[in-house]
């Protein structure tokens, strides 16, 4: 069934559960998911291997879809041509990082931008589920920046890339009580963790940061019942009538 784990049984007891998650986004987001076996660059244990060595009778299928910017996803997602179509994952996972980092070059509004972003992100995840069929998963960005020494935001020419964090994980908050999607809070772990242990730069993850942020996709991935042979969590939001 699209959307859930695919299970075959042996004479009523069940054999393997298959999962498929597909990351879209750079490499940070492939680093705080993806093993070294499967493409990153700092973990010797991904969602991959966590969820299969946790949870008995688990296969995880992971993949990569290299589309950067939630535009661009939009664009192919509308036209047919995403990789997230042809394979069918039952989980996507998205990241804000690049806009936050695109934010913090805005000369324009900011208030305008954020909100475009909201309407993007909005988009891609009615397009993941009506095209996909996927439960959509979206990384927040770490608010902590060891090169920033601001202490004054007051007539910045432009905001540090630490306030830009903090705005668009106050929108990812709003998009996920609207569409039921739930939110990697990154910020939340890395900040658990200590900046100096979890970062080394804005937005960039140590060994240790990637794998708090790789247990922390593998319990909301359980929560879901996706390693478990029972019904999937609904994501249901505000904005109603969508699983």
């Amino acid at each position: 069934m699209r959307g859930c784990g695919s299970i075959s049984t042996i004479r009523g007891y069940r054999a393997v559960t298959t999962v498929t998650l597909f990351v879209v986004g750079g490499q940070d987001l492939v680093d705080v998911t993806f093993s070294r076996a499967d493409g990153g660059a700092k973990l010797d244990m991904g969602v991959r291997e966590l969820a299969e060595a946790r949870f008995s009778g688990v296969k995880v299928l992971v993949g990569h879809d290299a589309t950067l910017g939630l535009a661009d996803l939009r664009s192919a997602l509308e036209s047919g041509e995403s990789a997230l179509i042809q394979a069918q994952p039952q989980i996507v996972l998205l990241s804000i990082a690049n806009e936050v980092s695109h934010l913090a070059e805005y000369r324009g509004s900011v208030g305008d931008r954020v909100r475009h972003i909201e309407s993007e992100l909005s988009a891609v995840i009615d397009l993941v589920k009506d095209k996909v069929g996927a439960h959509v998963l979206v990384a927040n960005a770490s608010t902590l920046d060891p090169s920033s020494e601001v202490f004054n935001y007051h007539d910045l020419e432009r905001e540090p890339l630490s306030l830009c964090a903090h705005r668009l994980d106050l929108m990812l908050t709003g998009v996920s009580h609207s569409t039921g999607i739930s939110v990697i809070d990154i910020d939340r772990k890395i900040a658990e963790m200590g900046g100096a242990t979890g970062l080394e730069a804005a937005l960039s993850y140590t060994e240790a940061g990637c794998r708090a942020i790789a247990d922390e996709i593998v319990r909301v991935v359980a929560d879901y019942g996706f390693f478990d042979d029972r019904p999937l969590l609904a994501q249901v939001g505000a904005q109603g009538g969508r699983s």
